[in-house]
């Protein structure tokens, strides 16, 4: 059997496509070969990302799969990608495997399988996660429409962002910035926790940095959702010193920045 021959034979398994005897003589194959089984196994869990069985029409995820696209647009999975390109490309170099089928899906499958361990890597109550998803708060965010002349790109923005559609949010403030040259303090507020939500911890912390650093009465703020960036990271030792900061400057929060100091590990 050759390479596109086994994995024709693969995407068969996986769908139920092939016959009684087909699946015995399959099944024998993969008790016997632990590499097929384990290439098996890994296109078994991009398939499940998707609501398709046509590897040519993948373009409808479901809700894990969109929650796994959404982590693919954060610096931490770029740096993921690097590193799997970089070791994929000496692995091309050197040669030194047979299995030139798996390379259709490695990069893919490599990514999946890192950003899963992610997502599972902490599940008790006080993860970093789970305090972030219990204390911050997007609702505290001030409206962008309470002017009765809000241009249409604000309410475009806010009606987005409520319903969690944060890179369609981020393009609306970014027109609006670009119609109007002005950088308002709420507006800059939501484009940084676009950027946050979408796991976009660099541009988030560039754009709360820009608040803390402004003239604005509210730039006290900025601290809170710094705090809020370094959590969501995992970083909590930076998280706790912001956190302390605004507990003793009484800054914006400073109260729920008490209760959550308290619970990070």
């Amino acid at each position: 059997m050759d390479n596109i021959e086994k994995q024709l034979k693969i995407d068969d398994y996986i769908n139920n496509r092939l016959t009684k005897e087909e699946l015995i003589s399959f099944e024998k194959d993969l008790f016997k070969d632990h590499e097929l089984a384990d290439v098996v196994k890994i296109n078994k869990n991009l398939f499940a990302l998707y609501e398709t069985e046509d590897w040519e029409e993948m373009n409808i995820l479901n809700k894990e799969g969109i929650d796994y696209q959404e982590y693919l647009l954060s610096d931490d999975a770029k740096k993921i990608k690097k590193a799997i390109f970089t070791a994929n490309n000496r692995y091309k170099t050197n040669s030194i495997s047979p299995t030139k089928y798996f390379k259709r899906y490695g990069i893919a499958a490599s990514l999946i399988l890192l950003i899963a361990l992610g997502y599972t890597i902490e599940t008790n109550k006080d993860s970093s996660e789970n305090l972030y998803t219990e204390f911050i708060n997007s609702s505290e965010l001030p409206s962008l429409t309470s002017r009765s002349d809000a241009d249409k790109l604000l309410s475009d923005a806010e009606e987005l962002f409520i319903n969690k559609q944060y890179t369609g949010a981020l393009r609306s403030l970014e027109l609006y910035d670009k119609k109007y040259e002005t950088k308002s303090i709420n507006a800059l507020l939501y484009k940084g926790m676009c950027h946050l939500e979408l796991n976009q911890y660099s541009e988030a912390s560039i754009i709360f940095n820009t608040i803390k650093n402004s003239d604005s009465l509210d730039k006290n703020k900025a601290y809170w959702y710094l705090a809020a960036t370094s959590l969501k990271q995992g970083d909590n030792d930076t998280s706790k010193k912001i956190l302390q900061l605004i507990i003793d400057n009484s800054y914006f929060n400073h109260r729920k920045a008490k209760d959550l100091l308290s619970k990070i590990n």
